[in-house]
């Protein structure tokens, strides 16, 4: 299979299968992602969603078929994931913070670790740039991304003494300050508590404003009309609707998906 020619498609899936030993979690799943698209994924409980979007950046191998991300098949087990990965952000349920870390310094970790390591390999290409430097102006973005979100003052505690919106909000604003091309999302509120909710989703919309592209697995149907771009149906691994959110929620085709609307709306 060859990858899409369409110059704006970020992220090309074509014919991605996984199992889990005889279990067939994804079947045969084909969909392309492109710039500036805000693709929402629903379905029920066990439908391979969270799956699907662990093998879009490969924290889950894929069984077979093809992931092409910036013009690369990242589901080539000979790629070096880890530099495709560096354009993929990716939000868990879990927020993932590093508790031994400030929250400043599990913002800048990832940034410095990068740019560390493209300096040791090629110091001509930056000359007058130095590790010091570089943390320096990691810091200073990360100030600037906790003062967008209005949590500059908690730059120097530690995940535990913040809240579930906020440690979430910080786990946005981190895959935030690596520049991503795409943001991957899994069900990032599903484990927050009601009053909290608001104040992720609100980020998120704005980082949905400014133009980023997002593939989202979430629960909130409200969320899911607003900001999709396109809205895709699946379950027991297979993609059995997609479409806009005017038509998917008012018009919908699949009798699966209509008794699956009948119940979550």
């Amino acid at each position: 299979m060859q990858q899409s020619t369409d110059n704006n498609c970020v992220l090309d899936v074509q014919n991605l299968c996984k199992s889990f030993g005889k279990q067939q979690v994804l079947n045969n799943i084909s969909t392309k992602v492109y710039e500036g698209e805000k693709l929402v994924i629903l379905g029920p409980s066990g439908s391979g969603k969270s799956t699907f979007l662990r093998c879009l950046n490969c924290m889950e191998d894929p069984t077979s078929g093809s992931i092409y991300f910036d013009g690369v098949d990242i589901a080539d087990m000979k790629v070096d994931i880890n530099v495709h990965r560096q354009k993929m952000g990716m939000v868990f349920q879990q927020f993932n913070l590093f508790n031994n870390k400030t929250v400043l310094e599990n913002i800048i970790l990832a940034p410095v670790h990068v740019r560390k390591k493209e300096l040791l390999k090629n110091k001509k290409k930056y000359p007058g740039l130095t590790v010091k430097k570089i943390v320096e102006e990691e810091k200073e973005k990360a100030y600037e991304l906790l003062d967008k979100i209005g949590l500059r003052e908690k730059a120097d505690v530690y995940p535990s003494t913040l809240s579930g919106g906020q440690k979430q909000r910080i786990a946005i604003i981190r895959a935030l300050a690596m520049n991503p091309k795409i943001m991957l999302f899994d069900e990032p509120t599903s484990a927050l508590d009601p009053e909290m909710i608001g104040e992720v989703l609100n980020l998120i919309k704005r980082v949905a404003d400014n133009g980023m592209t997002m593939v989202i697995v979430t629960h909130e149907m409200g969320f899911a009309k607003e900001v999709g771009t396109r809205v895709m149906f699946m379950a027991d691994g297979n993609i059995l609707e997609e479409a806009p959110p005017d038509e998917f929620f008012n018009n919908p085709k699949n009798q699966r998906l209509k008794d699956f609307l009948s119940k979550v709306l």
